[in-house]
């Protein structure tokens, strides 16, 4: 997942930084320190999270640099839309219903993404007369 961030000085568009990132999950764990972003053009950076999970809650904070400063040196932001992701590829991408559990997959079509037994109304698996699932 790419973040990407704009920096300006004093509402021009600033080229030329060094911009480094810090991420941190909501519960205060430091997952991204001081990182370097690479510039795009016209004032346009972006750092590649590698390690981004669709279903945790980031806080992300970007330093532009000691040469900015006031409101341009800091952007900030959070993912505050976490797990929407995953909503997306569950409805475009494949899903079987196989060995009585319900098998969402990610974007190649073969990967599971989510995994769910389906049952019965009276808790027993079923893969035809299914009144509830649990998410494995």
């Amino acid at each position: 997942m790419n973040i990407i961030t704009f920096f300006t000085n004093n509402g021009t568009p600033q080229t030329g930084l060094s911009p480094v990132i810090d991420i941190w999950k909501i519960d205060g764990t430091h997952v991204i320190n001081n990182q370097s972003c690479i510039e795009i053009a016209g004032g346009f950076y972006y750092y590649d999270f590698t390690s981004y999970d669709e279903d945790i809650d980031y806080c992300i904070r970007v330093d532009g640099t000691a040469t900015l400063s006031g409101n341009d040196r800091y952007q900030f932001s959070t993912n505050e839309t976490a797990g929407v992701g995953n909503i997306l590829k569950i409805s475009k991408n494949n899903w079987k219903i196989k060995n009585n559990q319900m098998i969402f997959y990610n974007d190649d079509n073969l990967t599971p993404l989510y995994t769910f037994n389906l049952k019965d109304a009276l808790g027993s698996p079923s893969s035809s007369e299914v009144f509830e699932r649990d998410k494995i």
